[in-house]
């Protein structure tokens, strides 16, 4: 599952269920079992979008619905995605376009010109569009008027995390060890991680992801070199991810792209102190020197300089911890932004 599975299955088992009347319509593609760097048009995925503007026609003219809310991925998605905005539109129906990433910006201004026209086009006719990152907001901001605009963090079933980490019990005792989850990707900062990594021999480092071949076989060298305190690991269960969290000393996501990575909340949550690069949401996530250290992206130094002064002083890294198991709660808890989500839902209503 990707993230906007995610947040939808989460919406679903809020109690925004028992206010609203919801029917889904699934328009992503089929299952991927592979990674792609990069977003690009592939004709194999149109031919999908059409049955899904299909389903969605169906349920505008027989559930006829007051609103319908679009969770995009944006890049090439956003047409297909778009193309539901108008559809909705005609039929006088409210629409809601919800953005989950953090670099829309960039996939716009990287559009062909005519996608790129019919994109802002959208962006127009839409009554509300929603940030996941205040710079996504701020870049929004410049396309339609404020009022239009919304932020809404992403955010996490704290009680079923919870009960997770409880069944866990307490931390092993060994070497300091060092987390690592997302995809394994030069675009994840993985290179400046395993350089970083080779400065700490007696520390563990666990990286956990799909991977992408071409990029693995890359570094192969590498993670050969570094066998002995670097373990490479495939997506785990749900279950067995919090209990790594559990397990691990401190947090590491050095991403050079990124939207709203759940896995910082999750590590928050287990208690981590998080390093990470100012991309994205991460900012607004993770305040520097408060529930963990911001470093630059592309940066194997500054990233060693971080891990360094986190594993070095276990003081620092349980204070860290504790202030993000508070941030999570007050701020990105599924109740705190299921509220948030329904205040939106009301203003868009009729009355």
């Amino acid at each position: 599952m990707g993230g906007i599975p995610t947040w939808l299955l989460g919406v679903l088992d809020s109690e925004l269920t028992e206010r609203f009347e919801m029917r889904v319509v699934n328009t992503s593609p089929p299952e991927k079992r592979y990674v792609e760097a990069g977003s690009r048009f592939r004709l194999d995925r149109a031919f999908v979008a059409l049955p899904a503007l299909f389903k969605l026609l169906w349920q505008l003219i027989w559930f006829r619905p007051h609103l319908l809310h679009i969770n995009t991925p944006y890049f090439w998605a956003l047409l297909r995605d778009g193309a539901g905005v108008w559809l909705a539109s005609w039929f006088g129906v409210k629409t809601l376009l919800h953005f989950h990433g953090g670099d829309l910006k960039e996939s716009i201004d990287q559009s062909p010109p005519l996608a790129r026209r019919l994109i802002e086009m959208t962006l127009r006719r839409a009554d509300c569009l929603i940030a996941i990152t205040r710079q996504t907001e701020l870049y929004l901001h410049g396309k339609v008027e404020r009022h239009r605009v919304d932020y809404l963090a992403n955010f996490l079933d704290l009680l079923g995390f919870e009960a997770i980490l409880d069944r866990e019990g307490a931390r092993r005792e060994g070497p300091l060890r060092v987390l690592f989850v997302g995809w394994m990707l030069e675009a994840k900062g993985v290179p400046e991680l395993l350089e970083a990594a080779s400065h700490f021999p007696d520390v563990q480092f666990t990286l956990i992801g799909h991977f992408h071949t071409d990029f693995v076989d890359r570094i192969a060298d590498q993670l050969e070199a570094a066998s002995d305190h670097v373990t490479v690991l495939e997506p785990r269960p749900r279950e067995q991810l919090v209990g790594l969290y559990r397990e691990a000393d401190v947090f590491v996501l050095p991403t050079r792209r990124e939207g709203f990575p759940m896995v910082i909340l999750e590590a928050m949550a287990a208690g981590l102190p998080v390093i990470a690069t100012p991309i994205g949401a991460i900012p607004d996530m993770v305040r520097d020197g408060e529930e963990g250290l911001i470093v630059p992206s592309r940066d194997a130094a500054a990233l060693t300089a971080a891990l360094g002064r986190l594993l070095r002083d276990a003081g620092l890294r349980e204070r860290m911890g504790e202030r993000g198991r508070q941030r999570v709660s007050e701020v990105y808890s599924r109740d705190v932004v299921v509220a948030q989500l329904e205040k939106l839902y009301r203003r868009l209503l009729p009355d």
